[in-house]
């Protein structure tokens, strides 16, 4: 047994670690502040041999009411340091505080990712931004362990960046630390780029969601689609398609998971018969069956 000694918590419910404000326990949770303590993890994990889900701000997925049978890594690693144009950071600062902190140095390029919840692993593992300008695209290096307890560091063009994917979506590994290879300017520009995609998010509604629930197909908006397939404002128990912008679910309260998913299906189901348009999920679902998986993610294909 490591030397570390881990704070290990059983039976905790994941719904307040989440933006969605969703989701039933995990057998087991640990916070981690350093790198040491996730190595420390990582072998108590190999011993368990149990899933692992690592959490971040907790935005961008769906935990099932059922919750997480396994060990769920709560990433609070913060640090960070500047060398000149680039930012290392831990995967457990936000990107919120990373904005304000290259704003404060003068350094320009995190401007697409303002009002994004969530951290920078979470950010890093979606290539979270806009469309047109995902996170992946102002990184330098990314620094990993594996579940053998062995670090790997990526170079941007090794990370497989696309729009909202990457290698790390697919390589189960744990996303430690970045560096940012960001560009000096002035104060001023930076808050013009940071006016300009505040306005571009102002559609999009408040409350607790996960953010988009799905990706924007090509050459089409999932919310723009969903809006005309008649479906805006749509409830199931809790939870309902925003009145605000289509492509947010909002639990208007204690929405189950359940309603969330049969909202989704719906709008896939709806979209696919109107307009011949399959909407592929953003949000990562956690805690359910591959088949409820499957059924998400293929749903709208076989009509």
């Amino acid at each position: 047994m490591t030397k570390t000694k881990l704070k290990i918590q059983k039976n905790v419910f994941l719904a307040p670690y989440t933006t969605f404000d969703i989701g039933g326990q995990a057998d087991f949770f640990i916070k981690t502040k350093n790198e040491k303590e996730i190595m420390a993890i990582i072998q108590w994990h190999r011993e368990k041999k149990l899933p692992l889900l690592i959490l971040g701000g907790g935005s961008n997925l769906l935990i099932a009411d059922q919750g997480f049978r396994g060990i769920v890594i709560k990433i609070e690693n913060k640090k960070y340091q500047i060398n000149k144009t680039e930012i290392e950071t831990e995967a457990g600062l936000s990107l919120a505080a990373l904005i304000k902190i290259s704003f404060e140095n003068n350094l320009s390029g995190l401007e697409p990712c303002w009002g994004i919840p969530g951290t920078i692993g979470g950010a890093i593992h979606g290539n979270a931004g806009t469309k047109e300008q995902g996170i992946g695209q102002i990184i330098k290096s990314v620094t990993t362990v594996n579940g053998a307890g062995q670090k790997q560091i990526y170079s941007k063009n090794d990370c497989q960046f696309h729009y909202r994917q990457s290698l790390f979506q697919n390589n189960q590994e744990i996303i430690l630390k970045a560096t940012f290879h960001l560009r000096k300017s002035s104060r001023q520009e930076i808050q013009n780029n940071i006016k300009f995609f505040k306005q571009k998010r102002i559609a999009q509604p408040t409350g607790k969601s996960a953010g988009s629930i799905f990706k924007n197909p090509s050459h089409h908006s999932a919310g723009h689609l969903i809006d005309q397939a008649g479906l805006k404002g749509k409830i199931i128990g809790q939870a309902q398609i925003s009145p605000k912008h289509a492509n947010f679910i909002i639990n208007l309260g204690q929405a189950k998971s359940s309603e969330v998913l049969e909202l989704i299906k719906i709008a896939q189901e709806v979209v696919w018969r109107q307009f011949q348009v399959r909407l592929q999920p953003e949000i990562a679902l956690v805690g359910f069956s591959q088949a409820i998986k499957d059924s998400i993610i293929k749903s709208n294909q076989l009509k």
